[in-house]
């Protein structure tokens, strides 16, 4: 959705972060241990086939694990990209036995002379794609002395894709749910479920962040490194930490951009992404309640939410019919759980003070609400998954709870406490509850030692992965931390300024943040609080103009501060 530049800003606020050097090992030391893993060799030997990339589909502009901010059109990739392909097996355990895909592309270095070694993105999902990173206008500055490596996991993108039977279950997502419709969901779950183990089941238990990391080895004697440099972007910052984990010797500098909370895998992220969402709601109703000669939402954060929740029930009982969709309760939950935007809590204020006049004197939905809610539907809307069974394979390396009990008795508190964005959904059974895929491995205990200290840059309302996982990554691996306050719209390169510019500073002169450091984040929008001098109503951008604003890509956030 978005990007921002201010070039004057950039060396000012690298001045201000950066103060620790970390030095960069040469791209032709060795690590202390070059030994290829027993029955291996034939992988870690393989020559890469470089070529023209094929025309792959560009997934959709919004989703929110897409890796690049300007994301090519199909077919438009720069003569100076190259794609090819590496095989890995599917079971480390028996090498000899079935072979995964996996793709690579990349863009070399225009400073070759000069150049640092490779930066592979490790891009989220589970089931993103990193493929496009070679393409991403964030990288420019990077591009300059490394070679840019784009990257699609095993199952991802057209690597060979992990099926499921059939077409996706479409899930009937709620955010809030009865008894019976706890029951539902549930067996929708074992549905899909059963779809992904009748279709490719014998290769899910595979599909596993460990194995990702294994498959990253390889794509470094592919390459024909020593060392890599790793740019994880949230998933892929637990990819980066375990591979740093596995592999210490093999890994250099390296960016956490978004991190995973590192004990909260897997159930638990998704626990905590709907406590985070209510934060952040929270923090948007006491803003609207000081506003309140504006929306007349309520004077109190209490009467915002009380307003809130009345719009809710009497959309639940009567939804907006749009024809192409119907807006009811879910979805106006959806639009609360947004508020981790702050750029358009405006947008989202106005929008809910629409829908609270539309339930109360009902009548034809004027043009610009309408539009409004369109607009979140194609914002919100599931993008298309880039492979049918990642996500879920992957999520089930961890333990799940088999007793349906524990997720009912958390559904009904979720859909109490905690019911905008994904709400109770957040908490509900999985594909992992009904045990099918085998755990084939532990989970592996993240460590640090033998590889430089990485660099973590966490938001403080972004609900996917909130702040306390960054937090926590950083204290458990010696990292520093960069905290970007007042912002949530996961995934930060390529989107601030000042973030850039330390990411830059650290990957190609080794230096650090001071600790403590913060990049600001996002301004919130400047409407007047009551009792403050007001501007007139045709000062303020309407809802169509909001509309319009929000429609468009996000400029690119200049500012940037360090701690006093």
């Amino acid at each position: 959705m978005r990007r921002r530049a201010k070039a004057g800003l950039i060396a000012t606020a690298t001045a201000a972060l950066c103060v620790q050097v970390v030095p960069l090992a040469e791209a032709n030391t060795a690590p202390k241990s070059d030994a290829v893993p027993v029955g291996l060799a034939e992988f870690y030997a393989q020559r890469p086939a470089w070529g023209p990339c094929p025309r792959p589909p560009v997934p959709p502009r919004r989703s929110p694990d897409a890796s690049a901010s300007a994301l090519p059109r199909a077919g438009s990739a720069s003569p100076a990209v190259e794609c090819t392909t590496v095989r890995v097996p599917l079971d480390y355990r028996r090498p000899d036995g079935p072979r995964e895909t996996v793709e690579l592309s990349r863009r070399l270095a225009s400073d070759q002379p000069n150049r640092l070694g490779v930066l592979v993105e490790v891009p989220g999902g589970p089931g993103g794609q990193g493929i496009y990173a070679p393409e991403d206008p964030a990288y420019e500055a990077l591009s300059t002395r490394y070679d840019i490596i784009g990257y699609n996991p095993r199952g991802v993108g057209q690597s060979q894709p992990l099926l499921c039977e059939g077409t996706s279950v479409q899930l009937s997502g709620r955010t809030r749910f009865t008894d019976a419709q706890m029951r539902a969901y549930t067996e929708e779950f074992r549905r899909r479920d059963q779809q992904c183990e009748r279709a490719d089941g014998a290769r899910r238990p595979y599909f596993t962040t460990a194995n990702n990391a294994r498959d990253l080895d390889i794509v470094r004697a592919v390459l024909g490194e020593r060392q890599l440099n790793l740019m994880g972007k949230s998933y892929g910052t637990y990819v980066t930490a375990v591979y740093g984990t596995l592999f210490p010797k093999r890994l250099n500098r390296n960016v956490l951009d978004s991190a995973i909370h590192p004990q909260w895998i897997w159930r638990e992220a998704w626990k905590q992404q709907a406590i985070a969402q209510r934060r952040t709601a929270d923090a948007w109703m006491t803003w609207v309640a000081e506003r309140n000669g504006i929306y007349g939402l309520g004077t109190t954060r209490s009467q915002v939410r009380a307003t809130i929740e009345r719009t809710r029930a009497k959309l639940e009982q009567r939804p907006i019919d749009q024809g192409d969709f119907v807006y009811d309760g879910t979805e106006f939950d959806g639009l609360i759980g947004a508020t981790n935007e702050v750029a358009y809590w405006d947008f989202f204020a106005a929008t809910a003070s629409r829908l609270r006049q539309q339930v109360e004197t009902p009548s034809d939905v004027p043009g610009d609400l309408g539009r409004a809610l369109a607009l979140q539907q194609e914002i919100q809307a599931d993008p298309p998954p880039t492979s049918n069974g990642v996500w879920e394979a992957v999520n089930c390396e961890a333990e799940w709870p088999a007793d349906l009990k524990v997720y009912y008795a958390d559904m009904r508190y979720f859909s109490e406490h905690f019911p905008y964005g994904w709400g109770a959904s957040a908490v509900s059974p999985r594909e992992c509850t009904f045990g099918s895929v085998e755990r084939v491995e532990p989970l592996v205990k993240l460590r640090r030692s033998g590889y430089p200290t990485g660099l973590v840059v966490q938001e403080e309302f972004d609900p996917q992965t909130p702040y306390e996982g960054g937090r926590a990554m950083a204290d458990l691996l010696g990292h520093r931390l960069l905290s970007v306050p007042r912002d949530g719209y996961h995934v930060v390169h390529g989107t601030n300024a000042c973030v850039d510019a330390a990411i830059d500073d650290y990957l190609l002169n080794g230096k650090l943040p001071k600790r403590g450091a913060e990049c600001e984040g996002t301004p919130i929008p400047e409407v007047p609080t009551d009792g403050s001098a007001r501007v007139g109503e045709g000062d303020r951008p309407s809802l169509d103009e909001q509309t319009n604003l929000l429609s468009g890509p996000r400029p690119l956030q200049a500012g940037g501060r360090a701690p006093s």
